[in-house]
């Protein structure tokens, strides 16, 4: 096993915004503040207390320009760095990435990684388009964002061989999940023949909903953790992309880790995660719980393969066998995941996964509690996967 040869990072607290479509009411301004008041009071700390900060939006919702000192204004923390990042739905996985590297290179003591999502519309989902990052051609080729989520589905179904079995026995557990979350925004119980269909209704079942989602984070340093006697927590994360033109998800020359690569394979996330367990020092065989990105079922399937958690094409068959349930070999989206919890976007898509798993590893997570659990892994993508984030946390002793 590797040995860790550089400082340690530790999750000192976090918070997100109970469930709600819209909070029309709120400016997003009031909206933060409220997640970052929350997870500071949690960690019995001050903004005064926070050297540097970062925030994730999505550039479709809030227009504003120079996010980091509007931010760092909203939250009292003016004159020190605060960093804007838009990438959307992995945007909060990279805010932080550099929030991480800032306390692990012993400049800064402790951050706050702020994620807002705060769209206009019921369903923001249909009201993505093709256009997307690159504005002088179409780098989704046509494809909206649920013509590509269908297409990635059909290219996983097709190369492995899975029907709507095995997307509707993943839907099925995250309800599951989401009906023992007080966070989660759609606590349905559907039957499996509800789950089944092959319509619009079922699709939709099957498929994330969107959420205005606040969220926060608060990264540390190990001698704040021992300063004031926090749980120890400790974070890993790492980032890579992939070509965000659709043409090139086929096959792409330009690195070997993509050469055979499609839809139904997600090797940016194998390079992200490979780092990370590296830094953790641990193996996937070590992962006892994980949150992943799923937009469908068959993403999330993938994002478990990514990461080297279960075989490449075996997510179906451990989804149908019950391997993301309690019991379980790897417990997955305990907060019921985008289907059930909701997608959020920059608000959450990585940060509430690492407050679902900071729950878990202090043993409140309720009826949906993982037994023992001392190692988590989380998974957020952006653009259509040319951006990967992969994180662990795990619980040490003392």
């Amino acid at each position: 096993m590797t040995k860790r040869t550089f400082p340690k990072v530790y999750l000192a607290s976090a918070a997100v915004s109970p469930p709600a479509r819209s909070v029309s009411h709120l400016t997003w301004r009031q909206f933060i503040a409220q997640a970052a008041q929350a997870a500071l009071d949690r960690a019995g700390l001050s903004v005064k207390d926070v050297d540097i900060g970062a925030i994730s939006y999505n550039e479709r919702t809030i227009t504003e320009g120079a996010l980091g000192c509007v931010a760092a204004d909203a939250i009292g923390m003016i004159p020190r760095p605060f960093v804007s990042i838009s990438q959307a739905c992995c945007g909060g996985g990279l805010c932080t990435d550099v929030v991480w590297n800032y306390i692990a290179s012993g400049r800064y003591k402790a951050g706050i990684v702020l994620g807002i999502s705060k769209p206009d519309n019921f369903d923001f989902r249909d009201a993505m388009g093709p256009i997307g990052n690159y504005t002088e051609y179409d780098y989704m080729l046509g494809f909206s964002h649920e013509n590509y989520g269908a297409l990635r589905s059909e290219s996983y179904k097709k190369r492995f061989g899975y029907g709507e079995e095995a997307a509707a026995a993943w839907a099925k557990q995250c309800y599951w999940y989401g009906r023992r979350n007080d966070s989660a925004l759609r606590k349905l119980d559907p039957s499996d023949e509800e789950l089944m269909a092959d319509d619009t209704a079922g699709y939709r079942l099957r498929t994330a909903t969107g959420r205005n989602l606040a969220s926060c984070l608060i990264l540390v340093s190990e001698e704040v953790v021992e300063e004031r006697k926090l749980p120890r927590l400790l974070l890993d994360v790492s980032y890579r992309t992939r070509p965000p033109y659709l043409g090139n998800h086929y096959d792409y020359a330009g690195h070997e880790a993509f050469a055979d690569a499609d839809p139904a394979t997600q090797p940016g996330l194998r390079l992200a995660a490979e780092e990370t367990l590296a830094r953790a020092c641990v193996t996937p065989s070590d992962i006892q719980l994980a949150q992943v990105h799923d937009l469908s079922p068959f993403e999330g399937m993938e994002a478990l393969e990514g990461m080297g958690i279960i075989p490449v094409g075996s997510g179906g068959k451990f989804a149908m066998e019950g391997g993301t349930g309690l019991g379980g070999r790897c417990p997955t989206n305990t907060d019921g995941g985008a289907i059930s919890y909701g997608h959020s976007s920059a608000g959450g898509d990585f940060s509430s996964k690492i407050y679902e798993n900071y729950l878990q590893l202090l043993g409140e997570a309720g009826e949906r509690q993982v037994a023992n659990a001392r190692v988590a892994a989380a998974q957020a993508y952006g653009s259509h996967h040319s951006m990967e984030v992969c994180s662990i946390l795990q619980r040490e002793n003392g």
